[in-house]
């Protein structure tokens, strides 16, 4: 036990601590005596002037993007359209004089709105299929 307490003890005393260890990693990255930096921002200037943007790379992200704003376009005009029904479902409540107009309304809403979601969805849907079978 004694000798293990002993190298413990010359370990601790060798390895810098404290400020010590702060100017000792500080010294690297100055290009210090021991140079190792130097190498290190070398070789991390050569990866930096690599050009990772494939040609094939670069049409293949094109095309995500472009499907994405195609997607983005065709829901935002779907919502547009829905709330659009939804004002035109509370005008004609509001102007409705008997109970048989008002559930005429809501089915009239109801039928309109989910022809339109079918309708739009499938558009959306043959567009991914054909975007799809262009790669």
């Amino acid at each position: 036990m004694p000798a293990t307490i002993g190298e413990n003890e010359k370990r601790e005393r060798r390895a810098p601590t404290g400020p010590e260890l702060a100017k000792a990693s500080t010294s690297g990255l100055d290009g210090g005596a021991d140079g190792v930096a130097d190498g290190v921002g070398e070789k991390a200037a050569n990866i930096s002037r690599i050009s990772f943007t494939f040609p094939e790379w670069q049409k293949s992200i094109e095309a995500t993007a472009n499907l994405f704003s195609a997607a983005l376009r065709d829901g935002l005009k779907l919502a547009a359209s829905s709330l659009h029904n939804r004002a035109n479902l509370l005008k004609n409540l509001a102007d409705s004089k008997s109970a048989s107009e008002l559930l005429k309304c809501y089915l009239d809403f109801a039928e309109q709105s989910w022809s339109e979601s079918f309708s739009e969805g499938s558009k959306m849907l043959d567009r991914l299929k054909h975007s799809q079978r262009l790669r």
